[in-house]
């Protein structure tokens, strides 16, 4: 299937949600305030179709300006599966790179350990309030 039919069914697919939420909304509060059954089930149709058309509109015009792309890591995905696979050589190389600055960056944090003093609070090191006087 090419990718404008996957994006037109997820266009389908949101507006469906979203109209089914709006109508099962409209049949809870139309039931509850007791209205009649063919009032609450035509403003429910309405509601769906209503709601439908919008969010599909909606998603239309936001991928058209390009300002949201909801499909558009489908074609990522298929870049991904072009490229070679790597020879257990640059895999062996990455793991040597990683490892080598894991040692360097613990080795720094070690000496920065080693310089860090710990002194305990004393009480000449606090500074000491005193409550404003109430005049």
């Amino acid at each position: 299937m090419p990718l404008g039919g996957e994006a037109a069914l997820f266009k389908l697919g949101m507006s469906l949600v979203f109209g089914v939420i709006s109508a099962l909304i409209i049949v809870l509060t139309g039931l509850s305030s007791e209205a009649r059954l063919t009032t609450v089930l035509l403003r429910s149709l309405i509601g769906f179709l209503l709601t439908g058309a919008l969010v599909w509109l909606v998603t239309l015009i936001l991928e058209t300006k390009d300002i949201v792309g909801f499909d558009k890591n489908l074609e990522l995905i298929e870049e991904m599966e072009k490229e070679e696979p790597k020879s257990p050589e640059e895999y062996e190389a990455e793991d040597a790179a990683a490892a080598a600055e894991a040692e360097t960056q613990s080795a720094e944090e070690e000496q920065e350990h080693e310089q860090a003093e710990f002194k305990p609070l004393g009480s000449e090191d606090l500074r000491h309030m005193e409550a404003p006087s109430q005049n």
